[in-house]
């Protein structure tokens, strides 16, 4: 499974500065957190000497001014004792600052950053940098809130970036290094969670992955600016929970499909005019049945109730799933009310001819045969719908002449669809927005044929064209299989229909 990209998607903003402020309290009392940088005298001055490193132009000016800030810190520190969290204060800065610095990275040595003892040793600045803020807190507990502010700085938004660039360009070892490191700062953010999610689900370490979701869901709460993050990350964790439910067995496999099947429907009831809500359904349906909790029927109980309120696709499959536990009722009704709202869904129409057959009503067959082989016509079971529905008639009538008609149109019909010299299977149908693309497979019946250019036109849902577009197929020999995938641009598409291939 992949996860979406995520370029771009970060907008927080760091914070540099901790003023005193109020934080709540038990009982309603406030507390003041006062961080002091400028007591004693030697720590307002390197409060003078930090402006100066923030505001340098250059980057040996911003440098040596850091340099200068870490030695006067690193040397008897002892000074500071009497004002540690200002201090810490006043070191995690400096640390901030170095993190940015280029050229320097995460792991420079003492020296680089102007430590003056081992100075070939490396210098975690990261760790140093929590651990800053960890001595802040137990100098002055009651700046707990704004050092948690304090950690998302633009040190932590530099490493959050390096991890979600990382992850797009599928550079897993570095987008789990700086994802870790982020985290080390501020474990507040989901964006963090959900690089190392896409991480370990790469790795097929599917456990690591599905703790991680949930903890991008635990740290969006309610914030509507993560609503997207939220809901990729909800949805890969059902399907990741059903999938490691299929490979359980008694009371484990249980325990993972409810919890699977309680995701999946907050998903389906949350967004039930998705283009992916019939997928959802489905998946929720096969959770339901591996949880014990019935046949799977329950998941469509609302589409059922109230079909004009979902999409074609969602329809479609809500058939499906009735169809597969035998309730041909239900699949009926849910592949008619597809077709009445897209009457170009050629899933649709394909299922409903093949219900109205399973129930043995082979007029209506006819309808639903001749929509789906205008729309897919090299369609072998398009023109065997026909030559069923027409085996049936035969054999219901008891009128000889009659049953000479319907025998010879199955005669007909048989023979149309089996003198197909090329039968076109549909392997994929994907449509947003803006964009749509059919992927059909195509299969030489006769003799060698070919070239064969495969037009397709994209429908909205009242059958108008929208787009269309031509991809030639070459020569093929007898029995040979090529797929091809056709793409056009144009809003509302809901359907399609090939011209047929001779």
């Amino acid at each position: 499974m992949r996860l979406a990209s995520l370029a771009g998607a970060v907008a927080l903003v760091a914070t540099s500065v901790v003023p005193a402020t109020a934080s709540a309290q038990p009982g309603g009392v406030a507390a003041t957190c006062n961080i002091d940088p400028n007591s004693p005298k030697e720590l307002a001055i390197l409060s003078l000497t930090y402006q100066r490193a923030r505001t340098a132009t250059t980057p040996e000016v911003r440098k040596k001014a850091l340099s200068e800030m870490m030695k006067e810190l690193d040397t008897k520190p002892e000074r500071f004792a009497k004002n540690l969290g200002g201090y810490n204060y006043m070191l995690s800065q400096t640390l901030s600052l170095w993190a940015l610095e280029p050229g320097i990275g995460v792991m420079p040595t003492r020296g680089a950053i102007g430590l003056v003892t081992s100075p070939e040793q490396p210098y975690d600045l990261v760790a140093h940098l929590d651990s800053s803020f960890n001595r802040i807190v137990a100098a002055l507990p009651t700046c707990a809130n704004e050092v948690s502010q304090l950690r998302q700085n633009d040190a932590w938004l530099a490493l959050t970036r390096r991890a979600l660039d990382a992850s797009n360009a599928n550079q897993l070892d570095s987008a789990g290094y700086y994802a870790v490191r982020s985290l080390t700062l501020s474990r507040e953010s989901p964006y963090p969670h959900y690089v190392l999610a896409n991480v370990a689900n790469a790795r097929k370490e599917t456990a690591a992955a599905m703790g991680h979701w949930k903890a991008v869901i635990a740290t969006a709460g309610t914030d509507t600016t993560y609503r997207e993050l939220k809901s990729s990350s909800l949805y890969y964790l059902a399907m990741s929970q059903l999938e490691t439910a299929q490979g359980l067995k008694g009371d484990e496999q249980k325990a993972m499909a409810k919890e699977a099947s309680a995701n999946l429907k907050t998903i389906f009831t949350t967004s039930p005019d998705g283009l992916e809500a019939g997928n959802v359904m489905n998946s929720w349906a096969d959770a339901v049945k591996l949880a014990g909790e019935g046949d799977g029927t329950a998941a469509y109980a609302d589409v059922l109730a109230q079909p004009s309120k979902y999409n074609d696709f969602t329809l479609t499959m809500a058939g499906v799933i009735a169809a597969r536990v035998n309730k041909a009722d239900d699949a009926i009704k849910f592949f008619e009310a597809a077709t009445k709202k897209n009457p170009n869904s050629r899933d649709a129409l394909n299922n409903l001819a093949s219900a109205y057959y399973g129930k043995d009503q082979f007029t209506k067959m006819i309808e639903p045969a001749t929509a789906l082989a205008a729309i897919d016509p090299n369609n072998f079971d398009a023109w065997m719908f026909y030559a069923y529905s027409a085996q049936g008639l035969a054999k219901a009538t008891k009128l000889p002449a009659e049953r000479k008609a319907w025998t010879d149109s199955l005669v007909k019909y048989q023979t149309k669809a089996e003198a197909l010299p090329v039968k076109v299977q549909i392997q994929g149908f994907q449509h947003n927005a803006q964009n749509a693309s059919l992927i059909l497979g195509l299969e030489q019946v006769t003799a060698t044929g070919g070239p064969y250019p495969v037009t397709v036109e994209f429908l909205d849902a009242a059958g108008a064209v929208v787009a269309s577009g031509t991809e030639t197929v070459t020569t093929m020999k007898k029995g040979e299989k090529k797929s091809v995938t056709v793409k056009a641009t144009g809003a509302n598409i809901v359907a399609y229909r090939y011209k047929p291939l001779k």
